[in-house]
């Protein structure tokens, strides 16, 4: 009996020394994993001051080589928006630049143009390959070459449709994005001879980007304000983006070296008469990438689809301007992977006194959107070079080197 009671406290004892072990080693799991999430914000604190102090640093050699009264840029980097101010928004006023500074953003209104495009295709109001014959106005026969091949809408929104890049007759020192008009473009298109096979060439359009506005116009029913509204900014909030701004929002527009005044845009407003802000469009970038809980438009894989790879057309002219054109989407330019370089998607643009550049490499949740005022004396050269080196810089550094090797410790 007595070895019974001794076998039994035997077993209590054990159980009992196991029991606090359990806890104690429950208690170590708990602390090591209180100091794995502290270690973890720690280090996504530190990564964020690193991925900062480098854009700071970029874009502060950025404005010091260009030489321009004034500058804004938006950076993305995956969850990070960040935003810098450089300059005056006007020659001597000493007045920094800010988010609700209004801007022209010139040819990157292309961008917008081709996405109501691919959303109009998407609600079955046309298709990108409808002839442009079939939105023609004052019955007028479109233009074709031997080959019988009509000019097509992703033809004029990849600049492969043969058109000039301007209309000419334009008067000179006219304002920008005030001509021409439609009954102007629709008028000379009467007399206009096509030389190439639309789709075989690419030469740079602002004409066909008009055009390309007109036959939406038609399709739809609507005007281009509507459907401007409609499809770019009344589901981002983009209160400040528009072609005709009202007095109080001319009076923030940015001013540099023979500045157009702040009239209404819209007969040009396929190829480059938006007004808008940095706010405005940070709302509009965000919306190319997956940043927290907010949600990818469901159209970029059309919007920045290549259409035409450069080795397959006879030729390219006017497309190299930020680099060499890889691929010709509708209005994006892509930029293919180098041993150096990630591949960019890109657009330039520029007039009345502004620049402008946007870069992405979409996949990687990295775009940059740089707005300046020009002198005379502006390098627009280096806030192209300045900018893909921050997004490449970005690319390899924050995601190969920082975010890889945090992820396996």
């Amino acid at each position: 009996m007595k070895k019974f009671f001794l076998k039994i406290l035997f077993i209590l004892i054990k159980s009992l020394i196991l029991t606090f072990c359990s806890i104690s080693t429950e208690k170590q799991l708990i602390q090591k994993n209180i100091y794995s999430y502290y270690d973890f914000f720690n280090e996504d604190i530190k990564k964020n001051k690193i991925i900062n102090n480098i854009i700071d640093s970029h874009t502060n050699r950025i404005f010091n080589e260009i030489d321009a009264y004034g500058m804004a840029i938006i950076v993305i980097n995956n969850k990070q928006v960040i935003s810098r101010y450089y300059g005056e928004t006007s020659p001597g006023n000493c007045k920094k630049p800010g988010p609700n500074s209004l801007i022209r953003i010139a040819s990157i209104s292309k961008l917008m143009t081709s996405e109501i495009l691919i959303k109009l295709e998407k609600d079955k109001k046309l298709l990108i390959t409808d002839p442009l014959q079939k939105y023609s106005y004052y019955g007028v026969i479109i233009p074709n070459n031997y080959s019988k091949k009509p000019i097509r809408l992703y033809h004029l929104a990849s600049h492969t449709s043969g058109l000039p890049r301007e209309q000419p007759g334009g008067k000179y020192g006219r304002p920008v994005f005030i001509w021409p008009t439609k009954n102007n473009r629709w008028e000379w298109l009467k007399t206009f001879k096509l030389h190439t096979t639309p789709g075989t060439e690419a030469s740079y359009s602002n004409l066909a980007y008009d055009l390309l506005a007109d036959a939406m116009v038609k399709a739809s029913s609507k005007n281009y304000s509507q459907l401007f509204k409609d499809y770019i900014t009344s589901p981002l909030n983009m209160i400040d983006t528009t072609y005709t701004p009202t007095k109080e929002q001319c009076s923030r527009l940015m001013k540099g070296t023979k500045p157009s005044q702040c009239y209404n845009t819209l007969a040009a407003a396929g190829s480059g008469g938006v007004y808008s802000t940095p706010s405005d469009i940070q709302k509009w970038m965000q919306k190319f990438f997956k940043i927290n809980k907010n949600i990818k438009k469901n159209t970029i894989s059309r919007e920045q689809n290549i259409y035409f790879l450069r080795k397959k057309l006879l030729e390219t002219k006017g497309m190299d301007i930020a680099g060499h054109a890889d691929g010709i989407g509708l209005g994006w330019v892509y930029m293919k992977q180098q041993k150096t370089t990630p591949g960019i998607y890109q657009k330039t643009g520029g007039a009345g006194g502004f620049n402008t550049y946007i870069a992405m490499i979409p996949q990687y949740n990295i775009g940059v959107f740089a707005v300046i005022t020009r002198k005379d004396t502006t390098k627009f050269n280096k806030l192209i070079i300045g900018v893909n080196e921050l997004i490449t810089y970005l690319y390899k550094k924050i995601y190969k080197n920082l975010f890889f090797l945090y992820n396996e410790n």
